[in-house]
């Protein structure tokens, strides 16, 4: 058996394990289903919620800073987003982790800083951040403890 057979089609052939602790075709293809499966049901949990990421993805933390902490006595609270996140999803990621009705989102795209470090420069990461308001009356206990 050479070296490249495992990367050939297995399609049509019922082979058992050789020596080599070589996988059967039969199991190999049980278990190619078996994660195509649970590939599915992931995307289909997705499309359920209507996300194009998981909440806790789409969530990386809320922003700690005075002003966060200002806005957020007044009902609005800031988090940190990835550069690609759209607002309508920032909503349903809030609502669905939080179990709160938001009001209205706004975001605020920070471009990186270009640094140098003697010759060499460079610039930091991009970085994106949501102002989430939450109707009148909701709360979220988020900056406790910090």
């Amino acid at each position: 058996m050479s070296f490249l057979d495992r990367f050939r089609s297995t399609q049509g052939t019922s082979t058992t394990t050789t020596s080599g602790g070589e996988v059967a075709s039969k199991e190999l293809t049980a278990v190619k289903e078996q994660q195509a499966k649970q590939t599915d049901e992931g995307t289909t949990a997705l499309k359920a919620t209507g996300l194009s990421l998981l909440p806790t993805m789409l969530l990386r933390a809320p922003h700690v800073s005075e002003k966060a902490a200002r806005h957020a006595s007044h009902g609005t609270y800031v988090f940190d987003v990835p550069v690609h996140a759209e607002k309508i999803a920032i909503k349903q990621a809030v609502e669905k982790l939080y179990q709160v009705h938001v009001h209205a989102v706004r975001t605020i795209r920070h471009e990186g800083k270009t640094v140098r470090r003697g010759r060499i420069s460079g610039t930091r990461r991009a970085w994106k951040k949501a102002l989430v308001t939450l109707r009148a009356g909701e709360r979220i206990d988020i900056y406790e403890g910090v």
